[in-house]
């Protein structure tokens, strides 16, 4: 199915409710094993309270603050995900 705008299509996608939920129990139960072990820094984990363009900045600020994360003269490369 298509949502019609006149101007361009938009594909509507069904997802069955089994599929939502065990998508939002995964994220959550690798949010928290990541926690545990300390995978991430604390400014990878974002809050409710902080709006969305608060934590690009963060996280951003965060990457630049890293030693010598853009030297790339040995033939290195930062991926970013």
């Amino acid at each position: 199915e298509f949502m019609d705008l006149y101007s361009h299509l938009i594909p509507v996608y069904e997802i069955e409710p089994l599929e939502k939920i065990t998508d939002c129990y995964l994220d959550q139960y690798l949010w928290f094993e990541a926690d545990k072990r300390m995978l991430f820094p604390k400014w990878v984990k974002p809050a409710d309270t902080e709006p969305p363009p608060l934590l690009v900045y963060k996280w951003c600020t965060g990457i630049n603050n890293l030693n010598q994360v853009w030297e790339t003269s040995n033939g290195e490369c930062v991926v970013l995900m």
